[in-house]
C-alpha cells in the first residue's frame, strides 16, 4: 500500500498504488420507525363526573360532563411520544405520538359530544398525562319495569381506535389503589333522583 493523501485532522487515507484518494461523503439518516413490540399501556389515573344535567327516560339518554386523566409512564423518555406535542392535527406514524393517541379516544355510546379540553402534559420528570374534559349526551338503556321507583346505572364508554390487531395497539390499565373516581359533588337533579352508588370502573 502507498499513502496517497497526507493525514488531515488525524485521519490517514490509504488505498492501492495509483488509486485516487477522495474523502467519502455521506448524508446522515435516521432509520425508519418500526411498530412497538407490545401494546402501549395507558394507565387510568382519574375519572371525575363533574356534572349530570339531564336524565331522559323516554329518549334513553343522559347528559354529563366528565374529566378523564390517563398516564403514559416514562413517556417523556420516548422521543416518538413527544413528536408534534399538542399539535391540532397530529399525523400517524408506526410509532405514533402521545398527541395522536389522545385524538384516537372516542366514546361509543355518545349521541353528542364536545371536547372542552384535550391535551398532553408533562408531569414530573418522567410521565406524560393525557387529559380529556368532555360534555356529552350518552345513550343508556333504562330498565323501566319498576317505574316510577326505578334504579338506573349511567354508563359512559371510553374506547380507542387503536385496535389490538393494528400496528399501534393501546391497552388500558388501572390500579384500585391509585385510580381516583369522583361522583358529582353538586347534583342538579337531586329533587328527582338520588345518587346512592359510587362510581365504578370496568375494563374490557
Amino acid at each position: 500500500e502507498a499513502v496517497l493523501a497526507q493525514p488531515r485532522d488525524g485521519l490517514a487515507v490509504r488505498g492501492g498504488v495509483g488509486a485516487a484518494a477522495r474523502p467519502s461523503m455521506f448524508t446522515p439518516f435516521s432509520a425508519p420507525p418500526t411498530p412497538r413490540e407490545r401494546p402501549l399501556a395507558c394507565e387510568v389515573a382519574r375519572i371525575d363526573i363533574l356534572h349530570i344535567s339531564k336524565i331522559d327516560q323516554i329518549e334513553h339518554a343522559f347528559s354529563a360532563r366528565l374529566f378523564i386523566q390517563l398516564i403514559l409512564r416514562g413517556g417523556q423518555h420516548d422521543a416518538a411520544l413527544l413528536e408534534g406535542f399538542n399539535e391540532p392535527a397530529p399525523e400517524f406514524s408506526l410509532r405514533p405520538s402521545a398527541t395522536w393517541l389522545l385524538h384516537q379516544f372516542h366514546f361509543p355510546n355518545a349521541l353528542k359530544l364536545e371536547f372542552a379540553e384535550r391535551k398532553v402534559t408533562k408531569m414530573g420528570a418522567d410521565d406524560l398525562h393525557m387529559i380529556l374534559r368532555v360534555d356529552g349526551t350518552f345513550l343508556q338503556h333504562f330498565q323501566l319495569h319498576d317505574f316510577p321507583y326505578d334504579s338506573q346505572t349511567l354508563q359512559v364508554h371510553l374506547s380507542s381506535h387503536c385496535a389490538n390487531e393494528g400496528v399501534a395497539p393501546v391497552r388500558f390499565k388501572w390500579s384500585p389503589f391509585t385510580v381516583k373516581l369522583q361522583r358529582p359533588t353538586h347534583f342538579a337533579l337531586k329533587d328527582v333522583w338520588e345518587l346512592d352508588k359510587p362510581v365504578r370502573l370496568d375494563l374490557e
